[in-house]
C-alpha cells in the first residue's frame, strides 16, 4: 500500500493570498474548424440537463488568458456524492504556486454538502456547475467545452495534485513545446514513463489520465471522449490518437511525481479481467 503522508502533508496549509490572473475581458474561444463550441458559461445548447447552480469567477465577470511565458493550464475536476475527499482535491489545486491555473468543476447534481464545500471556494474557483449528466466522460466533457486554457489535466475526487507539480509541468511542456505530457502517478506504486511502440503487446503504455496533461487543440482537432465503456473512454482516446495521429511528447522524470491516485476510486476497483478485455476491444478498433 503506498505511503501518502510525506504526500499529502501541505494540504493542511492554509490557503495564501490569491495570486491568480484574472481579466474582465473577452475570453477564449474556440477556432473555426474546431469539433466542439466552446462555452463561457452554461446555456440552453449546452446540454439536455437543466442547470441547477453554477458559481466561480466566471459568474463575476472574471475570465482567464494565456501569456507566451505563462501558458493558461486547465483543472477539471468532477463529482457526484463524494464529500468526503473534495476538499483535498480542490486544496491540491489552489495550493499550486503558479499563478496562471483554471480550475473548473463538474458536478453531477450531487445531494448533501458537496454544493457547500465548493462555495466555499467559490472565489478562488473559475467555474462551477451543477447539472446531471451520463457519466465521468460526459461530465469530462462539459469540462472541456468549459476549459479556455492551452493545456487540460482532470483530476477526480479523491486524487490529489503533489505539491508544486503544475511548476513541474510548466517547465517540462515550454522546454519542448509539447503536445501531452505524461506525468508520474503514486498508485500502489509508481507508474511513469510512455512506451508507443510497445501499444500492440503491452497494457498501460502511459501512467495515467490524471497525470497526463494534453493540448487543448488536440481535442478541438480529434473531439471529445466516446462514451462507449463504462472506465476506459480516456485509454480509448490515447490510442486511437497513438495509431491515427502524430504529435509530440514528454513526460516527468520517475522521481517527480504528479498525482498521488485515490486507491478507492471507481477504476481501482475493476478486475484484471474487465482490464484486459476493455484494452483487447479498444486494441480490435
Amino acid at each position: 500500500m503506498q505511503n501518502i503522508l510525506k504526500y499529502n502533508k501541505y494540504l493542511l496549509k492554509p490557503l495564501s493570498k490569491n495570486t491568480q490572473i484574472y481579466f474582465q475581458s473577452k475570453i477564449y474561444v474556440s477556432h473555426e474548424n474546431s469539433k466542439y463550441k466552446f462555452y463561457k458559461r452554461v446555456s440552453e445548447t449546452f446540454d439536455d440537463n437543466p442547470l441547477i447552480k453554477e458559481g466561480g469567477n466566471r459568474v463575476r465577470g472574471l475570465n482567464r488568458r494565456s501569456f507566451f511565458d505563462k501558458p493558461l493550464i486547465t483543472i477539471i475536476t468532477v463529482v457526484l456524492n463524494d464529500d468526503k475527499d473534495i476538499e483535498k482535491t480542490i486544496k491540491s489545486v489552489l495550493l499550486q504556486k503558479y499563478s496562471n491555473i483554471e480550475f473548473i468543476i463538474v458536478d453531477g447534481g450531487s445531494r448533501g454538502s458537496i454544493i457547500s464545500k465548493i462555495k466555499k471556494y467559490d472565489d478562488r474557483i473559475d467555474y462551477w456547475i451543477s447539472q446531471k449528466d451520463k457519466g465521468i466522460y460526459d461530465a469530462w466533457n462539459k469540462g472541456i467545452k468549459l476549459a479556455s486554457g492551452d493545456y487540460i489535466c482532470f483530476l477526480n475526487v479523491g486524487d490529489f495534485f503533489a505539491k508544486n507539480c503544475i511548476e513541474i509541468v510548466v517547465k517540462k511542456i515550454k522546454r519542448k513545446h509539447v503536445d501531452i505530457l505524461f506525468g508520474t502517478v503514486l498508485k500502489r506504486k509508481k507508474f511513469s514513463g510512455f512506451y508507443p511502440k510497445t501499444i500492440n503487446n503491452r497494457l498501460n503504455v502511459f501512467p495515467s489520465f490524471v497525470s497526463t496533461f494534453i493540448k487543448k487543440s488536440i481535442y478541438e482537432k480529434n473531439g471529445l471522449f466516446k462514451l462507449k465503456y463504462d472506465c476506459f473512454n480516456d485509454y480509448e482516446f490515447i490510442y486511437s490518437l497513438l495509431k491515427t495521429k502524430k504529435f509530440s511528447w514528454n513526460t516527468s522524470s520517475r522521481n517527480e511525481i504528479l498525482t498521488i491516485f485515490d486507491l478507492k476510486g471507481v477504476s481501482s476497483k475493476m478486475s484484471f479481467f474487465s482490464t484486459i478485455k476493455a484494452e483487447y476491444q479498444i486494441r480490435r478498433q
